[in-house]
C-alpha cells in the first residue's frame, strides 16, 4: 500500500465524511458565474437570436463543469467507499479492497479492478505541507531558536491521510481477507441532463 497511517490513528473511530479537491468547487462556481454573466449580457443587449444560439452551448459547458469539477468526490463511511466520478458511482466495501494508492490521485484496488477517484484531495502544496514555516525558521538567526525548533516541523494532516486511515481501521476490525462485491451504477439524472444539453446544441444549429 502506497499511503501510510501513523500511530495516532490507531483505534480511532471515523465518522462518515466526504472528500474532494479543494479547488474543484470554486472552479466550477467561477465557470458558472462567467456563463451566467455572458448570457445575461446577451439578453440585455437584446440579441435574442444570438441568445438562442449561445444558451445551449453555455448549458453544455456548464454540464461538463458539473460532471468534471462539482460532482466528483470520495465518500467514506463505516463500511466502505463511495467513489463518485462524473456519470458513474462505485460503492466499494472495505472487505473488497486489496490496496489503496494515494499519490496525485487516490486509486482503490478492489475485486481485481482499479478505481480512480476524480475528486479525492490532491497532495498539499509545499507551503501547505509546512515548507513555508521551514523557510521562515531558516531565516531567523540560529541563536534565537530553541534547540529543537529547526529539526521539529509540524506534520500536515490532510483528507488523504483520513482516507487511508479509514481502510486501515477497517482492516483491523474485519481482518485482511478480501471479500465483498463492488457495485457500479450510472447516474441517470446526470446522463439525461447531458443528453438534453447535446440535443439543444444540435437543435440550435438549425435555427
Amino acid at each position: 500500500m502506497s499511503g501510510h497511517v501513523s500511530g495516532r490513528y490507531a483505534g480511532v473511530a471515523r465518522p462518515a465524511a466526504t472528500y474532494r479537491s479543494a479547488s474543484a468547487r470554486p472552479v466550477a462556481a467561477g465557470a458558472w458565474v462567467c456563463a451566467t454573466t455572458a448570457l445575461t449580457w446577451l439578453v440585455a443587449a437584446g440579441d435574442l437570436h444570438t441568445v438562442s444560439r449561445a444558451a445551449p452551448w453555455l448549458a453544455l459547458a456548464s454540464w461538463f463543469v458539473y460532471v468534471s469539477q462539482w460532482r466528483p468526490c470520495l465518500r467514506v463511511d463505516t463500511t466502505g467507499f463511495d467513489v463518485i466520478n462524473g456519470v458513474r458511482n462505485h460503492r466499494i466495501p472495505f472487505t473488497a479492497v486489496t490496496d489503496i494508492e494515494v499519490r496525485f490521485t487516490t486509486v482503490i484496488y478492489a475485486a481485481g479492478r482499479k478505481y480512480v477517484s476524480w475528486g479525492a484531495p490532491t497532495p498539499p502544496s509545499a507551503f501547505g505541507a509546512g515548507f513555508g514555516r521551514e523557510v521562515e525558521l531558516k531565516s531567523r538567526p540560529f541563536t534565537v531558536l530553541p534547540s529543537n525548533e529547526r529539526l521539529s516541523q509540524p506534520e500536515a494532516r490532510t483528507g488523504r491521510d483520513d482516507i487511508v486511515a479509514a481502510w486501515q481501521l477497517a482492516r483491523s476490525a474485519h481482518g485482511t481477507a478480501p471479500g465483498g462485491a463492488v457495485a457500479s451504477t450510472w447516474s441517470a439524472p446526470v446522463i439525461v441532463a447531458g443528453l438534453l444539453s447535446v440535443g439543444a446544441v444540435i437543435a440550435s444549429a438549425f435555427l
